[in-house]
């Protein structure tokens, strides 16, 4: 059976938030869970809250005496290669080649809210690309007015990128839209630009909208092997609106739309919390809607999305904020768990693989 790897020492509030984090999830988990850190502060803040390695514990430990921290350079990932990134990134590879083979169980998923950059750089040096991406890439989910959501990438793996990468990025996130839950069977795609006619945008948005637009997997029926709808041209109002499902873009503009995104919603609950302590009329309309603006805080927050997946890699790796506390750890072992239910992967290695290649790793 796959299982799900976390790095305990990760984040800003490891152990005890990760640990707290894996306690509630764990009634919401299927697979077994294997936690990865220092075995010692693992144990101590367990004591009395998981059942790990006795009879029929869904919980185990694996030691990694190491650990990369946020301030480390990304070449600790050599330095320090029995930290819990490396050690978790390595156990995917072989659970993937294992599976490949045909002697394994399934393919495993690990989740690190550690060092992104180190977590990236390890999981391309040890697990590889799949044959026919050229560049993986970071997805998140962004809430939407329609409430289905809209699958972003790359929002941080590549700053620098090639219109063959964004093509890449729209197989990638409609894989990842279709499983997300949302019943999507044709997810629609559109590039990111600064209007919706063909003229705008610059040299890369067009050169990949041109590759989309002509691309077998974004043209036709699903009968006829597309695995989504390509719509052109996204502008940043449509895109929270749901005009469509997947809005591919390099990873500055991603990261700059995802951390805006996170500091505007932080940003207006702070004004509507002022203006409530402004006069008591103020506050008896704040406590009226509150649950509107509770419901707005729990659409908006990070914490329940949850970890983001590292698509186009030869396994399962997902990063989470660095500010991952209880409730952001439990959704990030939810979120890791449907991937794998949905062989997000696997799916994806079938559909990018190269005619008359076999797929497999890819250096």
């Amino acid at each position: 059976m796959s299982r799900l790897l976390l790095d305990v020492m990760g984040g800003d509030y490891a152990p005890k938030a990760i640990l707290d984090g894996a306690l509630a999830a764990l009634k919401d988990l299927h697979h077994p869970l294997v936690l990865i850190g220092d075995e010692k502060k693992i144990r101590k803040h367990a004591i009395g809250k998981l059942a790990v390695d006795g009879p029929g514990a869904k919980v185990s430990v694996v030691h990694a005496p190491e650990n990369i921290e946020m301030e480390d350079k990304i070449k600790a990932i050599r330095s320090k290669p029995n930290a819990p990134i490396n050690v978790g990134t390595r156990m995917v590879a072989e659970s993937w080649k294992a599976m490949q083979e045909g002697s394994g169980s399934g393919p495993d998923a690990f989740v690190s809210a550690g060092h992104s950059g180190a977590v990236m750089a390890s999981a391309l040096l040890t697990l590889g690309r799949l044959k026919g991406i050229e560049r993986p890439a970071i997805a998140t989910r962004l809430p939407t007015l329609n409430g289905k959501g809209v699958v972003c990438l790359d929002v941080g793996a590549n700053v620098d990128c090639k219109p063959e990468h964004l093509r890449d990025f729209a197989i990638m996130g409609s894989f990842f839209a279709s499983a997300g839950g949302a019943g999507l069977t044709l997810p629609k795609v559109g590039v990111l630009a600064n209007g919706e006619e063909r003229t705008k945008g610059n040299d890369l948005t067009r050169a990949a909208s041109a590759l989309l637009e002509g691309h077998p997997l974004f043209s036709g029926g699903k009968d006829r092997g597309a695995v989504a709808e390509f719509t052109g041209y996204c502008e940043a109002k449509e895109m929270f609106k749901g005009s469509v499902d997947v809005v591919v873009m390099d990873g500055l503009i991603g990261n700059l739309i995802l951390k805006n995104s996170e500091a505007l919603a932080s940003f207006l609950l702070k004004i509507m919390k002022g203006e409530a302590k402004r006069n008591p009329l103020n506050l008896i309309g704040f406590g009226l809607a509150w649950g509107a603006i509770r419901s707005f805080k729990k659409k908006v927050d990070f914490r329940e999305t949850g970890a983001a997946p590292l698509l186009g890699v030869q396994g399962y790796v997902f990063i989470a904020h660095g500010r991952s506390d209880k409730l952001a750890v439990r959704n990030s072992l939810i979120r890791a768990q449907e991937a794998l239910d949905a062989k997000i992967v696997e799916r994806l290695e079938k559909a990018v693989a190269p005619a008359g290649a076999n797929p497999g790793v890819q250096p």
